[in-house]
């Protein structure tokens, strides 16, 4: 039997974009009632930390999500100050090991990966160009960048077909593609890549672990916390766990909302907080626009495959060995995988001193292993890692993984992306409110987007949206600024009768340290 509830606005989501447009509400009035509905029987979205106990009294945190941020991230950072939270530098101190270009392991110090000269001069002048593309792309309104049309009609991997020439320069962007955003280049529009980039700042900072870089620190306690801490602020009663949206009715007057365990809820206003290819899974009335609609058919998210490896000792550390390490996978003997399942990898050794390394397995690796079984993952990482540090590396004490593309409500991680022919509806899609519906979730966002950044920043720009229909004298006109009220053009209204509306919209972290570094070893061999 349905239950009604009454509310002034519901949140549909509980990950770090919904909850952080509920906390921003509730801080501009606490007199508006709200409640987050959340699919699933937790909080984080693609966030997840593991708490396991260590070798001496005390637990340590293990993100098998989204974990980076950096100062350049204010949106994420003011958060983490706000809630009392410490971070750390992601350690990166030592030598480097790659594979790209052929099965050969190189080592390399400091900045100057082990590619070769022509291969390194190959590498970036890509990066320059695609920096100085990055630059011309609006991250509002991207397809009013003047090579809009022809960009979004390209692959970034026919757009690497024609400028890059070294195949040490090509396994390297195919790495990084894989791990920033789960797919192959083959299988993104060169528009969105580069806005994606622009949305960072450029592609050095969303690629380095370093100053400045976006994966320059992790959260003491894991990245969940911050999602965990937000419930705390709203309080427990205001967000429904297991309460999957299956309908979303709309009337000139309020929101129906429809659970799959039966609760109803009438609101003012609703933030969808959810993947766009899970909000194009909920029935509408009336149906949800065709630029809406047109997006989350061609927005499918990509796939990663998180690991994490604990160890007795850090013994790659004794080596003088960072543990970092990119490959393009390998050979492999597996049936049915083209290559070995290691991708990244990185010192993930915890505050208290636990050691451990954490890895990717991303886009076409990740689906071809993900038909394996998670102790076949498990054997062929050990193996990867014997051949890169030596038989120390196959004695782990744990070895935990996660499946993103198993993970209900998700379908996938780090983000969704864009392919070819897509990005016409991407701000619109995205952005842009429809009726009483406004649009939150990292994808959305215009600075660092993807990241837990993103996240926020998008949650902040939807709860703005919100409060101004409910309680204008409570928003400030700095604060419009982004929103579908200050920079979309005029909103469709609902059939019939509806008033004007508005429009607007991590990751996990992981990344390739060394790719921008080319840049630096172009000046030094030219001088």
């Amino acid at each position: 039997m349905t239950q009604d509830f009454n509310v002034d606005v519901v949140v549909v989501g509980g990950g770090l974009s919904g909850l952080s447009a509920a906390h921003l509400i509730q801080q501009k009035d606490a007199s508006v009632r709200l409640l987050v509905l959340e699919a699933k029987d937790r909080v984080g979205g693609r966030t997840l930390t593991k708490k396991l106990m260590s070798s001496g009294s005390s637990e340590d945190a293990w993100d098998l999500g989204g974990q980076w941020v950096g100062r350049t991230q204010p949106k994420v950072m003011n958060l983490i100050e706000e809630l009392g939270l410490t971070i750390f530098r992601q350690f990166h101190n030592g030598k480097k090991l790659m594979m790209l270009g052929d099965d050969k392991i190189r080592s390399y110090k400091n900045t100057i990966p082990s590619l070769s000269i022509c291969a390194l001069l190959d590498l970036n002048h890509f990066l320059q160009k695609v920096d100085y593309m990055c630059r011309q792309v609006p991250v509002d309104q991207p397809i009013k960048c003047k090579q809009a049309e022809a960009w979004d009609r390209m692959t970034l991997h026919s757009f690497m077909q024609k400028t890059l020439w070294t195949k040490g320069a090509k396994d390297t962007i195919d790495a990084t593609v894989r791990i920033v955003l789960g797919v192959e280049t083959s299988q993104i529009s060169l528009l969105y890549f580069l806005h994606y980039g622009a949305a960072a700042g450029g592609l050095e900072p969303l690629i380095e672990s370093n100053e400045n870089g976006g994966q320059e620190y992790k959260i003491q306690g894991g990245a969940q916390q911050l999602s965990q801490m937000l419930v705390d602020k709203i309080g427990v009663e205001n967000v429904w766990l297991s309460h999957p949206v299956f309908k979303i009715t709309q009337t000139n007057s309020g929101v129906t909302i429809d659970t799959l365990n039966g609760k109803c809820v009438q609101c003012n206003r609703a933030i969808i907080a959810i993947p766009p290819m899970q909000s194009g899974r909920i029935l509408h009335e009336p149906d949800l626009p065709c630029y809406k609609r047109e997006l989350y058919q061609r927005m499918p998210v990509g796939h990663i495959i998180k690991f994490i490896v604990i160890y007795k000792n850090a013994f790659w550390r004794d080596q003088g060995f960072s543990g970092e390490i990119v490959c393009h996978g390998g050979p492999t003997q597996m049936e049915g995988c083209d290559s070995g399942p290691l991708g990244v990898l990185f010192d993930c050794t915890s505050p208290g001193g636990t050691p451990g390394l954490v890895g990717f397995i991303s886009g076409k690796q990740a689906i071809q292993w993900a038909n394996r079984t998670e102790d076949e993952r498990k054997s062929a990482v050990l193996k990867s890692l014997v051949e890169y540090f030596g038989p120390e590396a196959d004695q782990c004490v744990m070895y935990m993984e996660k499946d993103w593309g198993k993970e209900s409500y998700n379908g996938g991680c780090p983000v969704s992306t864009v392919g070819p022919g897509a990005m016409t509806y991407f701000a619109s899609g995205l952005r842009r409110p429809f009726g009483r519906l406004h649009y939150a979730g990292t994808e959305s966002a215009t600075q660092w987007c993807g990241f837990l950044n993103g996240a926020i920043q998008a949650g902040h720009r939807a709860a703005v949206e919100v409060m101004y229909e409910l309680r204008p004298q409570t928003i400030s006109g700095k604060e419009l600024e982004g929103t579908a009220y200050c920079t979309l053009p005029s909103v469709e209204p609902l059939p019939k009768k509806s008033r004007h509306i508005l429009r607007f919209t991590f990751a996990l972290g992981a990344i390739v340290v060394f790719v921008a570094v080319a840049r630096k070893a172009y000046f030094r061999i030219a001088l």
